[in-house]
């Protein structure tokens, strides 16, 4: 239970906390905005000093998770990536630089354009699928589905593999998060040896038959005859899978339960979609899918008058940030699907970091959210969902509904 009358304290752990964040954000805002947290990292929740820890160049993102310090059943996590690069996620400029930079020749503003269509065709075959059933769990049988398909259609890969992949990607998702079980490890350190092996095999295919896709796209980018190495096009592949994935997952889940949690913002979509280019960075920024981000400081730092020491690790709050009063307003605990600025939320990241994804996920999340909730007026709660517990991804584990007559 939480104790009103200590100090705040933020501990992801915690039931209270896992099912709704946002009091204990709004103490530590309010009465403790720098918060040295239980396993020593600083804590940043209000929205200005999230920002700047995230824009702040001299920050970096390159061994954080320092091996040599994790515990011993994590120690097969470390061995598995030994003499590898890290991926995108753990990079500083310049590595990050060149890397983000011939990745990003591949998500242009006409790929994503493209997979409208066919996003929209797969939301619309599976929600048609769906009306011949009452009852179904929101999350394994609609919102994990759908970025599935969608980036394995993208990627251009054999829809019969979608189940194997799905389930390796979700056992290495796991690896995003600072705590795991062993059998978290075990499987994730399992799931990355059949992935690495199954996109080998899937790059040398394409490097043999290419086709209009992104993987192939992944392939040919170059600049200044610099292109991708194998080791980085299987770690930029797996990474689509894994982050991308899951963040769109819980985009689409904690979307649907805040707009069921409030029925007069659920009418607005229904009746007006206007407001489908505000609505999902609004859901975005009201139940961040992820929850926080680390940096870790190269050089003392000033931040919200504080003066920090070089070293230290900031944990950016990004659900906490998203909901700052001082920036937002007095509305800002509140779900508005008119939101004029929502696009400003934190919940992609922001500077050289900011998801590369963010306009797939934001594509992605429009269409499945806005489709369901028009396809069935009378969608509504068939039990009360479970939370998947994790300190970065935040999201539903189970979200029974009742998808009522479609319309």
């Amino acid at each position: 239970m939480t104790d009103l009358d200590a100090a705040p304290t933020w501990n992801p752990f915690d039931e209270e906390f896992v099912i709704n964040p946002y009091p204990t954000y709004a103490r530590l805002r309010k009465e403790d905005p720098i918060h040295r947290t239980a396993n020593g990292l600083l804590m940043v929740s209000r929205y200005n000093d999230a920002f700047q820890v995230l824009r702040d160049p001299t920050t970096s993102m390159q061994g954080r998770r320092d091996a040599s310090t994790l515990p011993e059943h994590m120690q097969p996590l470390a061995e598995r990536t030994e003499g590898r690069g890290p991926s995108l996620l753990g990079l500083d400029p310049p590595d990050h630089t060149r890397l983000r930079g011939l990745v990003q020749r591949t998500f242009t503003p006409r790929s994503i354009s493209r997979m409208r269509e066919q996003t929209t065709t797969i939301v619309n075959e599976l929600l048609d699928e769906l009306t011949e059933v009452q009852e179904i769990d929101l999350m394994s049988e609609y919102a994990f589905v759908i970025p599935f398909a969608v980036i394995h259609q993208m990627l251009g890969l054999p829809d019969t593999d979608m189940t194997m992949v799905r389930e390796w990607s979700q056992a290495l998702s796991k690896t995003l998060e600072p705590f795991l079980t062993p059998e978290e490890v075990a499987d994730a350190v399992s799931g990355g040896t059949y992935m690495d092996q199954y996109l080998g095999d899937a790059i040398a295919h394409k490097r043999k038959y290419p086709k209009d896709d992104l993987l192939t796209a992944l392939i040919e980018a170059e600049e200044e005859e610099d292109r991708l190495s194998e080791e980085e096009l299987r770690s930029m592949t797996g990474l689509l899978f894994i982050a991308g994935h899951e963040t769109t997952v819980n985009l689409i889940g904690n979307g649907t339960h805040a707009l069921l949690n409030n029925p007069d913002q659920l009418q607005v979509i229904r009746e007006d979609e206007s407001v489908d280019g505000t609505m999902v960075d609004e859901l975005l920024r009201y139940d961040s899918p992820v929850q926080n981000s680390g940096r870790t400081l190269t050089q003392e730092t000033i931040v919200g008058g504080v003066e920090i020491e070089a070293g230290e690790t900031i944990l950016t709050s990004l659900g906490s940030a998203n909901h700052d009063e001082i920036f937002w307003g007095p509305t800002a605990g509140e779900l508005d699907v008119k939101r004029k600025d929502a696009s400003r939320h934190l919940s992609f990241g922001n500077g050289i970091h900011h998801c590369l994804g963010a306009a797939l996920a934001r594509m992605e999340g429009e269409i499945a959210v806005a489709n369901l909730v028009r396809r069935f007026p009378d969608l509504d709660f068939n039990g009360e969902p479970t939370y998947n517990g994790r300190v970065i991804l935040r999201g539903r584990e189970t979200f029974p509904i009742n998808l009522g007559s479609p319309a």
